[in-house]
C-alpha cells in the first residue's frame, strides 16, 4: 500500500479527483481534510491559503494512474502530487484494500 497526497484551494477540484479516482478503482479509500491552512512562497512573496489535502490509498501498481488523474482534474498549475511509502499495513486492511482496487 501507498499513500499520495495532494492539495489544492479548490473543494470542487478535490471532489472531482476524489470521485474519478474511486470511480476507476484506482484508489480504495481517499481522505478528504478540510480548511487546512497552508503557507508557501509563490512569485517570491510568501502566501496563505485555506486548502484542501487529500490523503489516497493505493497501490504501487496505481500510482501512476493516480497522478494522470490528479493532473488531469486539478485545479493548480503544478500541483503537489507526492508519495508517501508504508513499511507496515494490517494484513486484514492491505487484503481489503486490494480487493478494493479489482
Amino acid at each position: 500500500m501507498i499513500i499520495i497526497k495532494t492539495t489544492s484551494d479548490s473543494h470542487k477540484a478535490m471532489k472531482d479527483i476524489t470521485n474519478a479516482l474511486l470511480n476507476n478503482r484506482y484508489a480504495a479509500c481517499v481522505n478528504i481534510i478540510p480548511r487546512m491552512r497552508s503557507k508557501y512562497v509563490l512569485e517570491g512573496r510568501i502566501v496563505e491559503s485555506r486548502e484542501v489535502m487529500l490523503l489516497i490509498k493505493t497501490s504501487q501498481a496505481f500510482e501512476e494512474k493516480v497522478y494522470k488523474t490528479i493532473k488531469e482534474l486539478h485545479n493548480y498549475k503544478t500541483p503537489e502530487i507526492s508519495t508517501i511509502e508504508t513499511k507496515n499495513v494490517d494484513k486484514d486492511y492491505a487484503e481489503w484494500l486490494e480487493r478494493s482496487l479489482q
